[in-house]
């Protein structure tokens, strides 16, 4: 209920404290470990979909319910740490950046092949689960080169690198399609370039789509003990912008690709000397009309691009120096998205009120009947696009024009948007005379008041707020949001370890194994967490009272000190 919630939020609030004050009464990383690593709620939780394969789901919980002191203690950014690296000695991962990239993308199909036909079995048949791993790794030691090739793409870091290279091939093959260098002429070529374009658009859009049908499958399929706390808390992991930009970028890829290909008039001839290239007629994409499949396929090629080069912001989040400066960007947008939906509101009503005011008026500035009867003829198609270069007397209406924007209603919602980055103009009202003139101009002046004074002041003064909440406390933030996409690249069921367009034939790999383990086992071949021993669990209930004595013992002396200084 609405009236109890600050009641609750003030108890959550000190809970978290509480555990704050708890694990840093911890004085070594095993005590943080032991204390982290138990959790008897996790059913309550019921989140099997957003827990990672490892052995703190405490940790999991946290960055879920965004418990960001206990998230940015360096107790837990350490385990954070030693998970991303699967090592548990400290190094400086960004120096070595570059040289990884380089020898990740000469040695990567060794990589593959000794994840898919070597890693990947033996870990779906059990034998690198727990203690068989930690053996078989220390009896790989002896061969580094060997043990590197085995395990690569077993460790989280590794995976976001190949992941980064990925993006940076198919943000290359955006590149080479635009300059198309082995165009030929009157040729519908496909070069190797147009062609690895497609399976990378291909491999993220399979990515993406495996996750949100993961999603989706827990979300309407699991936590029916708590569904209402379930499905909120699920809702999380839609949140990722960047995995939803990704498949957007993707998408739109392949859909370009695919109306470039039917836009192209093309003659098919099965004694074409190529399987790959068909003869046809026109070249030129300048001789196609601007609202031809061809030029709709450029346009959302480039829609797509955009987006693909935008997405590399997600990689500038590792670093300390951009990583507040894109985390600020991302928390402005949600600042600018609850202004707009407010914006929209007066946008229709005073479009629909200026037009309906202004449509029939039936006077005229100088050239504007002339400018709308050749709108006329663009929109009745008269224009013969058929040639390289199409010369129209099309003229479009601007603000500064003297003319009447309002009498097509989609001319008055874009007049309206557009005076938003330029407002004033009161000649877009044109040379009608009388009341509608007068009641014209009252509602346009209504409009600029509430757009310069009101909402761009609120919309600032909303940013400067988030900016300078987040400027406060900069590095937990940072390091909050860096921990969110290290967990991306944990062991989970529901990611691809090998980078795309690799990760298809690594879906069909485990799928075999899948069925080829089901046949012979049977039974639910799921990942879970393990169930912890009785020992483990005595040694956590002796951890939990040492610390809340330790936490007793830290507020006397504070109550103490304070009653000394009064």
């Amino acid at each position: 209920l609405a009236e109890y919630n600050n009641q609750l939020q003030k108890i959550i609030s000190e809970g978290r404290k509480f555990l704050g004050d708890l694990i840093s009464q911890c004085k070594t990383l095993e005590e943080a470990k032991l204390l982290l690593s138990h959790d008897y709620l996790l059913n309550h939780y019921a989140l099997g979909y957003e827990t990672t394969e490892w052995a703190y789901p405490r940790l999991d919980e946290a960055c879920l319910s965004k418990h960001k002191e206990l998230v940015t203690h360096d107790f837990s950014q350490r385990i954070f740490r030693e998970n991303w690296l699967k090592s548990t000695k400290l190094k400086n991962v960004k120096s070595g950046v570059i040289q990884k990239i380089i020898i990740g993308c000469i040695l990567c199909p060794l990589y593959i092949l000794f994840y898919l036909f070597g890693y990947l079995p033996m870990k779906s048949f059990g034998s690198l689960d727990c203690n068989g791993n930690l053996q078989f790794e220390a009896k790989l030691k002896r061969f580094p080169v060997l043990s590197d090739l085995f395990f690569h793409f077993s460790v989280p870091v590794n995976r976001c690198i190949s992941d980064f290279s990925s993006h940076l091939l198919f943000i290359l093959f955006l590149l080479l399609t635009m300059i198309n260098p082995n165009d030929e002429e009157k040729v519908l070529d496909v070069n190797w370039y147009d062609a690895l374009l497609v399976i990378w658009a291909m491999g993220f859009s399979v990515k993406c789509s495996k996750q949100a049908f993961h999603f989706l499958k827990n979300f309407f399929f699991s936590g029916s003990m708590y569904q209402s706390a379930h499905q909120k808390r699920s809702l999380q992991g839609v949140r990722d912008v960047y995995n939803v930009l990704q498949f957007l970028c993707s998408i739109l890829i392949l859909l370009g690709k695919m109306f470039k290909f039917v836009g192209f008039d093309c003659s098919f001839s099965l004694d074409s000397e190529r399987i790959y290239s068909w003869p046809f007629e026109k070249d030129n994409p300048q001789d196609y009309c601007d609202n031809s499949f061809l030029k709709t396929g450029y346009t959302l090629i480039g829609l797509g691009a955009t987006v693909c080069i935008l997405n590399l912001l997600h990689f500038f989040e590792f670093n300390s120096y951009f990583g507040p400066i894109i985390l600020s960007m991302r928390q402005t947008a949600h600042d600018i998205m609850k202004v707009l939906t407010t914006f929209l509101v007066f946008l229709i009503a005073f479009s629909v009120g200026l037009h309906f005011s202004l449509k029939f008026s039936n006077m005229y500035c100088e050239g504007e009947y002339e400018k709308i009867i050749e709108r006329q003829k663009y929109s009745d198609g008269e224009f013969n696009c058929t040639q390289s270069i199409v010369q129209t007397k099309l003229t479009g209406f601007v603000l500064e024009d003297n003319v009447n924007h309002f009498r097509d209603f989609k001319e008055a919602i874009k007049t309206c948007f557009w005076s938003l980055f330029d407002p004033g103009h009161p000649e877009v009202i044109g040379c009608t005379e009388g009341p509608p003139r007068h009641l014209g101009m009252f509602l346009w002046a209504s409009y600029q008041v509430v757009n310069v004074v009101i909402m761009m002041n609120l919309l600032i003064a909303l940013m400067n707020a988030t900016i300078a909440g987040i400027q406060e406390d900069k590095i937990t933030e940072w390091r909050f949001a860096r921990t969110q996409i290290w967990r991306k690249y944990f062991d989970h069921y529901k990611i691809c370890h090998l980078p795309v367009p690799f990760n298809v034939p690594e879906m069909m790999m485990s799928l075999v194994l899948r069925m080829i383990k089901r046949k012979n086992r049977g039974g639910n071949v799921e990942a879970g967490v393990g169930k912890q021993t009785e020992e483990s669990q005595k040694e956590y209930l002796k951890l939990v009272s040492k610390l809340c004595g330790r936490y007793i013992h830290m507020k006397n002396r504070h109550a103490e000190k304070k009653a000394n200084i009064s």
